[in-house]
Parts: structure tokens; C-alpha cells; sequence
């Protein structure tokens, strides 16, 4: 009689060999209900791990992958940087590609990165990644650690920076120059650290004792063409905003690209506050205040933390980081004088 195997079990209850995989292993992203009906199954058809399949699952190559929107980003090529460093020291070669913000691409970048045989992956996730299935499929063979854009449906180690006090430092910054109505340009509305940097505006402005118009909450993509055509239409309004709080600062220079086609003066007219303080932030005119965020020092500490779990031996705990945020003032948001 042949041996049954993992793929058997998926087979006969309509499910994923992934699936069968990580319950027989007891995962927390499956529900107890199937991780029972998987163990009765394979009881059922006495079920024996391949033990020379799972000694190869245990060759160790010294290298991780990490998978990020964009290169292009500053952000993201100086935690590159971290990642590298930390991976270097410890003797490890590091594999980068970019998902160019697409979850097909991310999913691809995942696959083969599984060819290649890494150790581990670290990801910043792809503005319309959602499901996620192809990330609780990969942890049941190797550690994942998120950084930067991370999501709470994922249970592993996670570094970020504090988005919320981020968010509420540049909207209180407005607040305090003068600006009356202050608009919110987040990214795509699923996106998580978009979601946190909306908390941080609504309370900012809740604790000002502003009224918080939805009108002036907006969504746009991480992309200049797009941000300029979201910024036009806050900006045309006959009440538009004095004020803008961005979730980038690609997405800022896009609303400064927008008021300077309808000639508005920045800060008088409408002051812009981006967030990431990419190095071009410093460059244009007017220069953009924008919200710095230690983008090195998470890298090399995702790495850290997911060669300890390569590296450990047992059950590992997973850790989440929080990361402080500066606000960095410039032309974009220095009033000559106050509001009244």
C-alpha cells in the first residue's frame, strides 16, 4: 500500500496542501475546527511524515529574502541598507526584489524566493495586498517577519514606527501655524499605515476641538500622477482646505505639484505636510516639513529578529517594535504669520 501523503489528505477534504500542512503543525492561522478534522483525517488514514522530506525543509542556505513596494523609495533603500548590515555580521546573504505595489508581484517574489530556498523572509507589504494567503502559506515552511507596512491579520514579528503620534505631531503642527481646514490625503483605504496615520489626524483634530469633516479625507495611490489629480480636486473646492496632511511624501509633492497649477501659495495659501522624509523632501521648493522615520535602524533590527527565529530552537516568541518619529520643518508649512 502506498504511503498517504499531505497532498492525499488535501485531496480528500477539499483544502489546501499548505493548509493540511500547518495544521498538522497546529498553526494559530488555522481555526481549531480544521486543524481537528485535519489530525482525524490523517489518524484516520494512518498518515506518517516523510522524514527524509523533512530533513531537506531543515538545510539552512544563510540567506533571506526581503520583498518591498519600491526601491525607489528612499525609505526602503536605507532599511535595505540596515537589513544588509545586520544580515553581513551575522553571516548571511541577503536576495531583494520589489512588488512595484503588486500583490501578483509580491506573490511571485514570494514563490521564488521558496525556489531559491531562503531561510526566512522579510516584507513591506504592496499597497493592495489584502488576503495575505500567500504569506500564512509561507510560514508554515520558513519565518516571516513584516516591517514598515505590516498587517494585523499576519501573526509574527513586526517592526514599524509609532504612525499614530506621527500622524498627530504634523496635524497639531498645522493646527498650531493656523491652518482652519485641515485635509487628509491617506493612501489605498486597506492599507494599514494609512489607517493608523488617519487615527493620528482624527485625533489631532479631536483634541483641538476641531470638527472632523470626512469631506476632507481622501485616498489616493503611491503614485505622482495619481496624487496630483486627487490634490486638484480637494483644491478646487469652493471650501478647500488651508492645510494638508499627507500619507507620503510622494503623495505631498504630488498636492504641491496640484497647488502650484492653480497658483496657490505655499504655506500662505495652503501649508503641506508629507510623512517619511525621503531625501528630495529637503530639495524642491518650497521644501516639504515631513515626518522622518528611523528607516536603517528598522531594517537592521527585522533582520535581527528574523535570523533569532532561523536560528532558534524551539517555540519562538514574536516580537513587535514600535519606532519614535521627528518632525522635520520646513518651507512647506513656516508661516510669515499666524491666522487669526
Amino acid at each position: 500500500m502506498e504511503q498517504v501523503t499531505i497532498k492525499d489528505i488535501a485531496r480528500i477534504l477539499n483544502i489546501s496542501a499548505s493548509t493540511v500542512s500547518r495544521a498538522l503543525k497546529g498553526s494559530p492561522e488555522i481555526s481549531k475546527a480544521t486543524i481537528e478534522l485535519v489530525k482525524e483525517t490523517a489518524k484516520r488514514l494512518n498518515y506518517q511524515p516523510n522524514k527524509a522530506a523533512l530533513s531537506l525543509l531543515h538545510i539552512k542556505t544563510r540567506t533571506i529574502g526581503v520583498v518591498v513596494p519600491n526601491l525607489g523609495y528612499s525609505f526602503f533603500s536605507l532599511a535595505l541598507q540596515g537589513i544588509e548590515e545586520e544580515a553581513s555580521q551575522r553571516g548571511y546573504t541577503v536576495i531583494a526584489s520589489q512588488s512595484l505595489e503588486s500583490e501578483e508581484k509580491e506573490i511571485r517574489n514570494i514563490i521564488d524566493m521558496k525556489r531559491i530556498g531562503v531561510d526566512g523572509i522579510l516584507i513591506s507589504l504592496a499597497q493592495y495586498s489584502s488576503q495575505l494567503n500567500h504569506l500564512m502559506d509561507i510560514q508554515s515552511q520558513m519565518p516571516v517577519v513584516l516591517f514598515d507596512r505590516v498587517s494585523d491579520t499576519i501573526r509574527s514579528s513586526k517592526i514599524y514606527v509609532n504612525n499614530l503620534t506621527g500622524a498627530f505631531s504634523a496635524v497639531e503642527h498645522l493646527i498650531k501655524i493656523g491652518c482652519r481646514r485641515i485635509a487628509y490625503m491617506g493612501g489605498p483605504k486597506g492599507l494599514l499605515i494609512s489607517n493608523r496615520r488617519r487615527d493620528g489626524y482624527t485625533m489631532a483634530l479631536f483634541r483641538h476641538n476641531r470638527k472632523i469633516d470626512e469631506s476632507l479625507i481622501v485616498h489616493s495611490e503611491f503614485d505622482h500622477n495619481y496624487a496630483v489629480k486627487t490634490a486638484l480636486k480637494l483644491l478646487k473646492r469652493k471650501d478647500r482646505p488651508d492645510g494638508i496632511f499627507a500619507v507620503s511624501d510622494r503623495v505631498a509633492i504630488g498636492a504641491i505639484a496640484a497647488a502650484k497649477k492653480l497658483q496657490l501659495r505655499i504655506p500662505q495659501d495652503v501649508a503641506i505636510i508629507g510623512f517619511n522624509d525621503e531625501p528630495i523632501a529637503s530639495l524642491i521648493s518650497p521644501s516639504l516639513t515631513s515626518v522622518k522615520q528611523p528607516a536603517f535602524d528598522m531594517g537592521k533590527m527585522a533582520a535581527q529578529l528574523l535570523i533569532d527565529e532561523i536560528e532558534y530552537v524551539g517555540k519562538y516568541q514574536h516580537v513587535s517594535k514600535s519606532y519614535p518619529t521627528k518632525l522635520m520643518i520646513r518651507e512647506s508649512t513656516k508661516k510669515t504669520s499666524i491666522k487669526n
